[in-house]
């Protein structure tokens, strides 16, 4: 019986360089699970966008990265037929994983190497603005571009910290936006903040978040923050980056499959921390790809 062919995308500057180090014990993991291996070293992100989309032709893609490098990973295989499409494996090694969280990955490559050649696959959902696709998160207005401004030898260096320290920085000028959509037979005005739809468990590295996200139930979960005067939304807003659970009525958090979203001005989404597509936006559920988990 042939071996399972397998391609490794690495982004060689993840998390501190975590991976090059450990290369040869990554091929040595994979050719000992009965995998013929080939390597790519991705020199940008529509690099890795484009070779994901070239991968018809193995039965295995893995991604050492971040969740900015999933999120292009994803983009080039949602657009491969799902009969050719590969299982995704991930080797964690970016600065918050998010998605690795959500699928109890471990944080040891050697031991994330050994989840995928076990073979066990799940498959989750995928989300959709315009025309781009998610896997954890969508997000709009405060702090929720930070990942983007943050310098990567910075990140590299503080991790997590540096998303907080830079999202500080934007609270004194923020100005909030208009909303408008239709919801369950009903119309919907709002001027928030903060817009989240989220897919997974985790956000920025903010662990449970949005308890009731499932990455499997074709559904996705929103959040939309208002500002209600500084001192509350301050707030409101170091109880989310403390990962502790927010609860006002005044917050809005429903579930849809699909939802419209329109804007009193041009605001730009992001997506897995990613720049994502500017308003209007159509939110959806897209398809469904199997990950080693």
């Amino acid at each position: 019986m042939s071996n399972k062919r397998l391609r490794l995308i690495y982004n060689p500057y993840a998390g501190r360089c975590k991976l090059t180090g450990q290369l040869d014990s990554v091929i040595r993991i994979f050719q000992e699970s009965g995998h013929d291996v080939c390597i790519h070293r991705a020199c940008s992100p529509e690099d890795i966008e484009e070779t994901a989309l070239q991968s018809s032709d193995v039965d295995c893609l893995v991604i050492a990265g971040g969740d900015g490098s999933i999120h292009q990973v994803v983009n080039g295989l949602v657009e491969i037929p799902a009969s050719q499409r590969p299982a995704l494996g991930i080797l964690p090694v970016g600065t918050a994983n998010d998605l690795a969280y959500a699928l109890h990955l471990p944080k040891s490559v050697p031991e994330a190497c050994k989840v995928i050649g076990r073979g066990n696959i799940y498959n989750i959902d995928t989300g959709m603005v315009n025309n781009r696709y998610f896997v954890n998160v969508a997000s709009a207005g405060l702090l929720t571009d930070v990942s983007q401004k943050v310098d990567l030898r910075v990140k590299n260096s503080l991790g997590q910290l540096a998303y907080f320290l830079k999202g500080i920085e934007t609270l004194p000028s923020y100005r909030p936006f208009g909303v408008e959509y239709d919801l369950d037979g009903k119309h919907y005005s709002e001027e928030i903040i903060l817009f989240l739809a989220v897919n997974g468990l985790s956000v920025g590295g903010i662990r449970q978040l949005m308890p009731r996200a499932s990455l499997s139930d074709g559904k996705l979960d929103i959040l939309m923050v208002p500002l209600v005067g500084w001192p509350e939304t301050l707030r409101i807003l170091l109880r989310v980056l403390r990962g502790e659970q927010v609860s006002t009525p005044k917050m809005k958090e429903f579930q849809i499959s699909e939802l419209t979203i329109h804007t009193d001005r041009l605001i730009t989404s992001d997506l897995d921390g990613e720049h994502g597509p500017e308003s209007p936006w159509h939110i959806c559920v897209g398809p469904k790809i199997s990950v080693f988990c």
